[in-house]
């Protein structure tokens, strides 16, 4: 994707909390530690939501 072009909000939405699952389930599978497949996913999913604002900020 170009530079000047964003995806819809909620179409990002969707994607980060798909792939924070996909990190969660991935994680549980290994540890079933709570806390570390919960801080993962929720990582995941934060870092999927806001990447595009991270970037604007990059010049």
């Amino acid at each position: 994707m170009a530079r000047g072009q964003h995806i819809d909000p909620f179409a990002r939405f969707l994607l980060g909390t798909a792939l924070g699952v996909l990190a969660s389930g991935i994680t549980y599978a290994i540890t079933t530690v709570p806390p570390w497949w919960w801080g993962v996913g929720l990582i995941v999913a934060v870092l999927v939501w806001f990447g595009e604002l991270l970037l604007d900020l990059v010049p």
